[in-house]
């Protein structure tokens, strides 16, 4: 029994050594580590160069490592970031005093680890230097206490392709001729405080220094508050002309918009801003110019509207105010500001308005040599100023026709001056005018233009102090001043001469004081006025004048006419001529030397109303009336033809180079001959 024991015992033992042995021929794997190693921790001083080495990391079967660094800690305000995030042995320079922790993580096939390295700064804070282009977004922190002294130096011209962020207080310095350009890529987003301004200055303080800022984003982001940019300027900025020079440029080809407010622009070689025609100002409040060598600012006039009246441009500056040129377009109205600090705008070129726009009262335009505005028939303008606050039209050079003047050829019944001023105009003959016309404003009649026009002066034109073209339409005329004009002090077509009020001022050292007229009265129209002026003003008729509905001329009227023209009462319309004793009603000739100098009146019109009191004819008679024999030469004729109609008396019919009245079938007043006076007619009073 005890054998049988013993071999049972040993075949268990057997058993488990041939287990033992069949195990071991399959042994475990051993485990395989990825281990990351960051470095050693570091010193260094503010501003220099620090290599951080994750080499020594590894994977014990040699398989391939990822790297992925990251700052875990750094001191407030810092803006230092690493050379590049993946690759072994990254660089960066500590900005400020204090610790810098990095971390590594390092990643194979075989699993990951992490491992952190500290770099402790000491030094005093120093300017960082940007020297290269900005690819990726970027916040620049104000680093350096002192507002005196720059945070960043800028050494040479940097494109902007990501978003640039930049903190309160912060200051830039740029090397000479440097520049910072904002890309269609990019944006700059500036938003300092009253208390911390974020400034752009060049290294030297003088005009010119440094190049300036050009944004071409049109990415809404971009944004200028509290910011001032100083002694740019040096040098056109990349893409603009060589004679622009600025602080800051928006690129219009581009469609560069921004919002800037709470600004200053100051010390540039040439503008403060230069604002390309497509180029969008988003927003505009509160800005300042000062000590810039050119102009304060440059914009089209399509921006024209986003200018506020707060913002300073006088101060010390080349130009104290706004050059602007251009076409204002788009829909609906909009509003030109005059500036509280009394900027003018500075108009360059010629400009256009081709939408409605209203002009604040106070403002003031200067225009360029032979310069115009030029309100298109899609467009109206609403010009009002007050006694106090007039709106000026006028010439850089204040010599009399310096600039070409305004042209209204728009038909909109808003059009509207009043308490406005025109000054200085007439060089040249606007656009669509004959050359001879040269006048401060005109009235295109071939689009039917219309405008009121009231309290207003027109002074120092090169020719007319107003010319309204037959067709054109005044909607109201009244208390208006023509002074010191080359040439008439205005002409208005026959068909608009009623709307001219008695006051108005025609009457004030202009080369002729009154009112060239000329062309028909409307046959469809009611009867109408033609008013005595109370400053003595005259009418000059210039070519024949036919009235083809009834006209009232009001006591005290005087109409001298140019050679050989005359006066034809046709048979749609009619006149009525009723001076007093005191203020007679006269038609005579421009020059009274000479017996019959202008041909004299015909009435056509067999209209009982026909009448003529207390009036004056003379120096008539230089050629035959049309419809009249060559023969017959006389002040007043009357047509057999068309039984035409006249009663007149108490008047003088004097100087004429035949009959004083030939009526010759028509029908008159009996007592024509013994009611009436008859001075110097060689052929004879009445030919009956």
């Amino acid at each position: 029994m005890k054998k049988v024991n013993f071999l049972l015992s040993l075949l268990a033992l057997l058993a488990a050594f041939i287990t033992s042995c069949k195990k071991d021929d399959n042994p475990p794997k051993p485990e395989v580590k990825v281990t990351a190693d960051a470095g050693a921790d570091q010193s260094a001083t503010v501003g220099q160069t620090v290599t951080l080495d994750g080499s020594a990391s590894k994977d014990d079967s040699g398989k391939t490592l990822t790297y992925a660094w990251a700052i875990t800690k750094k001191p407030n305000a810092s803006t230092a970031t690493l050379s590049s995030m993946t690759v072994a042995k990254p660089t960066f320079s500590p900005d400020l005093a204090g610790e810098f922790e990095f971390e590594l993580t390092v990643t194979s096939e075989n699993g990951t680890a992490k491992d952190k390295v500290m770099v402790t700064a000491t030094g005093s804070v120093v300017a960082q230097v940007i020297s290269e282009n900005i690819t990726t977004d970027l916040v620049l922190a104000n680093i350096i206490a002192d507002p005196t002294k720059p945070d960043y130096f800028i050494t040479k011209d940097i494109d902007v392709s990501a978003k640039l962020t930049i903190n309160p207080g912060v200051v830039i310095e740029f090397e000479s001729n440097g520049a910072l350009y904002i890309g269609d890529q990019g944006s700059i987003v500036a938003k300092g405080t009253e208390a911390q301004k974020i400034v752009f200055t060049g290294k030297n303080k003088t005009n010119g220094f440094w190049k300036g800022i050009k944004i071409s984003s049109a990415n809404p982001l971009n944004e200028l508050d509290y910011v001032e940019i100083a002694y740019g300027g040096s040098f056109n900025l990349s893409g603009m002309s060589s004679a622009i020079k600025t602080n800051l440029a928006l690129n219009g080809f581009t469609k560069a918009q921004v919002k800037i407010t709470n600004s200053t622009f100051t010390q540039s070689g040439g503008y403060g801003i230069f604002s390309q025609e497509g180029a969008e100002l988003k927003a505009f409040a509160n800005n300042t110019f000062t000590s810039n060598t050119g102009a304060s600012m440059y914009v089209t006039i399509d921006q024209l509207h986003m200018l506020d009246a707060a913002s300073k441009f006088t101060g010390n500056n080349g130009k104290n105010g706004v050059e602007v040129e251009g076409e204002a377009t788009g829909s609906g109205e909009v509003t030109w500001n005059a500036f509280t600090d009394g900027s003018k705008y500075f108009v360059m070129n010629d400009i256009e308005i081709i939408r409605g726009v209203k002009i604040k009262e106070g403002a003031t335009f200067e225009f360029a040599n032979d310069k115009a505005l030029y309100v298109e028939d899609e467009g109206y303008i609403v010009a009002l100023g007050t006694a106090q606050q007039k709106i000026t039209f006028t010439a850089v050079n204040k010599i009399r026709g310096m600039w070409k003047g305004i042209k209204i050829n728009s038909a909109n019944p808003l059009n509207q001056f009043d308490n406005v001023e025109v000054a200085y105009g007439g060089s040249f003959n606007l656009s669509g005018m004959g050359s001879s016309i040269k006048t401060n404003l005109a009235l295109n009649g071939y689009t039917k233009a219309q405008l009121k026009v009231t309290n207003s002066t027109f002074t120092q034109s090169g020719g007319y102090g107003m010319y309204v073209q037959e067709g054109a339409i005044l909607k109201e005329f009244a208390n208006n001043k023509f002074s010191f004009n080359a040439g008439y002090a205005a002409s208005v077509a026959a068909d608009q001469v009623h709307m001219l009020d008695a006051v108005s001022k025609f009457n004030d050292v202009n080369m002729f004081n009154g009112i060239e007229i000329y062309g028909e009265t409307s046959g469809t129209a009611e009867e109408v006025t033609w008013q005595g002026f109370t400053d003595g003003s005259v009418y000059y008729v210039i070519n024949d004048l036919g009235l083809n509905s009834g006209v009232k001329v009001a006591p005290g009227a005087k109409f001298l006419f140019n050679a050989d023209k005359a006066l034809y009462v046709n048979d749609d319309g009619y006149i009525i001529a009723k001076g007093t004793a005191a203020q007679k009603v006269v038609f005579t000739g421009k020059q009274q030397t000479v017996n019959g100098y202008w041909k004299g009146i015909k009435i056509d019109s067999r209209n009982p109303l026909n009448e003529m009191d207390y009036v004056e004819v003379s120096y008539g008679g230089s050629y035959n009336l049309s419809g009249m024999g060559s023969s017959i030469k006389t002040n007043i004729a009357m047509n057999t033809y068309t039984n035409a109609q006249l009663k007149i008396t108490n008047s003088t019919i004097s100087n004429s180079s035949g009959w004083g009245i030939y009526v010759d079938g028509a029908v008159i007043n009996e007592n024509v001959e013994t009611v009436n006076t008859f001075i110097n007619n060689p052929a004879g009073k009445v030919k009956k």
